[in-house]
């Protein structure tokens, strides 16, 4: 009976420290590691006071919870790496060749090798007796291609005036340093008149 006296006593003590603690007593040493969880805390309890200054992420927040910054300067243009010409025409030509189609200026932004593709058509002029024939070629900066080159026309009446066939080819060039480059269609005219018509050329930036 006295064993079980000390034990009422003694449990009765700790039930009444644990259910009892004085006020402002449990600091943080008292408390285990990761011990308060999300659930334990008070909806609305956290306030912004509470949260350290630059503590939070965007990753913090939700979709669309941030509003978007103001837009920036949209800057300068930026350099034309591609471009093309068509619906050009060269009459009555001569020899030296002359220029049927140009891309004018293409700014090159970065250096590299430039896909040059053309293609005209070709028509007997006034003077229908053949051979009627001619050669066209690329060149850049001015400076012709040795390659490709291209022969057209023909040995026979089949064509009258104001007809003829097509051209068509195309090279990639050696890469070319960035800036500033111009790129052409040159034809000239070998058996007795010839004319281009509908040249088109297009030069486009492959990369380095």
């Amino acid at each position: 009976m006295s064993s079980l006296a000390v034990f009422l006593v003694l449990g009765g003590a700790t039930a009444f420290a644990a259910t009892q603690l004085a006020k402002n007593s449990v600091g943080s040493q008292q408390l285990k590691k990761n011990a308060v969880t999300a659930a334990k805390i008070k909806k609305n309890a956290v306030t912004g006071a509470k949260v350290k200054a630059g503590s939070l992420k965007a990753t913090d927040f939700a979709v669309g919870q941030l509003p978007a910054g103001p837009k920036g300067d949209p800057g300068p243009a930026g350099p034309t790496f591609g471009a093309t010409s068509g619906g050009e025409s060269c009459d009555s030509l001569g020899d030296p060749f002359e220029v049927c189609a140009t891309t004018g200026a293409v700014n090159l932004p970065a250096s590299g090798p430039v896909l040059l593709i053309a293609s005209a058509e070709w028509d007997n002029d006034d003077d229908g007796t053949p051979p009627n024939s001619g050669e066209c070629r690329f060149s850049v900066d001015g400076t012709p291609l040795e390659d490709p080159d291209v022969t057209f026309g023909e040995a026979t009446d089949t064509h009258q005036i104001d007809e003829g066939g097509s051209i068509s080819m195309n090279t990639i060039t050696a890469p070319l340093p960035a800036g500033t480059h111009a790129f052409a269609l040159e034809c000239n005219e070998e058996e007795p008149t010839v004319y281009i018509a509908e040249a088109m050329l297009s030069a486009v930036l492959l990369g380095s």
